[in-house]
Formats: C-alpha cells, structure tokens, sequence
C-alpha cells in the first residue's frame, strides 16, 4: 500500500527520482497516465491491468469511451534507470502543470505526482471541506 509524501525537483529535461519508499512496489516497469484534479497517476502494473479491466468492463457508450480515451491514451510504461529516475513525458508535464518542485503522494493501490504550488492550493481548499466530506459518507473520526 503507498502512503506518505515526498519531495522531489525536476530537471530540465523532465526527470524526476522515484521516492525510494515506492520504487519496490511501483516494480521494475511501472505506468505513468494523466490523473484526476490536476496531478498525474503512477500504477504498479498490476494494478493498471486491474483499472483497464475494470474501464474495459464498462458498457459501451460516449462517457465510457471519453474515459477510456482520457485514461489510456495518455499512459505510457516507464522504468527507472540506476539512479531510480524516470523521464515524464512532456505532455504529462504540461498536463499536470509541473514545474520544477514535485511532490509524490502515495494513494493506496497507486502513486499521484502533484505540482507542490497546485497541490498547496488543493490542500488549502480540502481543510475547509474535509469535516464534511466525512460526514457525508458516515466515516467516524
């Protein structure tokens, strides 16, 4: 299970060292795909076949398929070289709005990529709204 965030920078050319907590679990050959909210999806490939199987499974019509597209045409395997550096594809840079400053989250079955400005902002908005979410979906604290 991925939990826990790390810092990280990006060079000019677009790599970035995986945390050490996740290299062993992201696997020798991992996926990298454009995410939700503004941040990039980082699947262990398991767990990517297990989430292309779950879209493939979905009933044929113009929101599946937008969500099909929108997921895998933007995925792309990836392996870290010696240092455990990967290169992300400029696109999902661009995509994610990522700059120089990084952060990794780990999110359970997967590993998010956030843009540190971006992801302040988030935060900054989900502390208004955190106590309510948990509220409406019954989760005690």
């Amino acid at each position: 299970m991925f939990m826990g965030q790390y810092g990280h920078t990006i060079d000019v050319k677009g790599r970035t060292i995986i945390p050490a907590k996740y290299r062993e679990s992201l696997g020798s050959t991992f996926v990298i795909t454009l995410g939700l909210d503004g941040c990039l999806f980082l699947y262990p490939l398991q767990e990517w076949q297990s989430f292309v199987d779950r879209l493939q499974s979905l009933p044929s019509n113009q929101k599946t398929r937008k969500l099909q597209r929108q997921f895998l045409s933007k995925a792309m395997e990836v392996t870290p070289d010696k240092q455990g550096r990967i290169l992300i594809p400029s696109i999902l840079r661009d995509k994610a709005g990522l700059n120089k400053d990084i952060i990794f989250i780990g999110m359970m079955n997967r590993v998010e990529v956030w843009d540190k400005t971006r992801l302040e902002e988030e935060d900054e908005e989900d502390e208004v709204s955190l106590c309510q979410i948990m509220d409406e979906l019954d989760i005690p604290i």
